[in-house]
């Protein structure tokens, strides 16, 4: 079905190619989308300041400010811009830093565009999309015991952590619902009460106590 609102979406990248050929997939979907771009991510700001955004979509590697630190600056001035991160580099130490940065995604430019589209529709319904590559490492990251974070873990009950194991395999609150068998009411109300127990201002920041707590699980 054709989504009669257009989608506003910032491109920042500095290589004005990679937006063109960006901008041409775009258009192969059946939504409609509205395209701004930069190619610094202080310019992509003061373009967030000037007009909202559906969805943020940034390279890492850019010209004075990287992808991630732009990523917290969206954060804190507005958590609820989805940011995807759509870069052609990958690791443990990046992955660590975009989780914390708190981006829905995580992509590679390797990508397939159906891949791209999936991960657009996720955080654009309030969801999360990391690339199998990105989810190897975080499943090799919580392998790793954080004795020191665990404490917290007991505080969540057993249907909460049964949630959060779903969310980090980036079902939405209707596919949680169906799958347990229970109202999509009562999956956003764990969902409040994960919030308040963790901390966590956003469904990455429960992702983020997840791997921290060893409590994901990826398919």
């Amino acid at each position: 079905m054709t989504n009669t609102n257009p989608i506003k979406v910032l491109i920042v990248d500095d290589h004005l190619m990679f937006i063109d050929g960006l901008k041409s997939i775009l258009s192969l979907n059946d939504k409609t989308f509205c395209i701004k771009s930069a190619i610094h991510a202080e310019e992509a700001f003061e373009c967030i300041k000037d007009q909202s955004f559906d969805l943020v979509i940034t390279d890492i590697s850019l010209p004075g400010m990287n992808g991630i630190d732009l990523t917290k600056k969206i954060k804190k001035y507005n958590p609820d811009i989805p940011v995807l991160v759509l870069s052609m580099y990958v690791g443990r130490e990046l992955v660590k830093e975009i989780l914390y940065a708190e981006a829905e995604g995580y992509l590679l430019k390797k990508a397939s565009k159906e891949e791209l589209f999936k991960a657009i529709d996720k955080t654009l319904n309030g969801g999360t999309y990391y690339s199998s590559d990105i989810t190897t490492i975080m499943m090799d990251l919580i392998s790793q015991k954080h004795s020191n974070k665990l404490s917290s873990k007991s505080e969540l009950t057993s249907r909460e952590r049964e949630i959060l194991q779903l969310i980090c395999q980036e079902y939405s609150s209707k596919e949680i619902a169906d799958k347990l068998c229970i109202s999509t009411c009562t999956v956003e109300t764990h969902r409040r009460s994960m919030f308040l127990k963790t901390g966590a201002k956003s469904v990455v920041g429960l992702i983020r106590y997840a791997v921290e707590n060893n409590l994901a699980l990826w398919q």
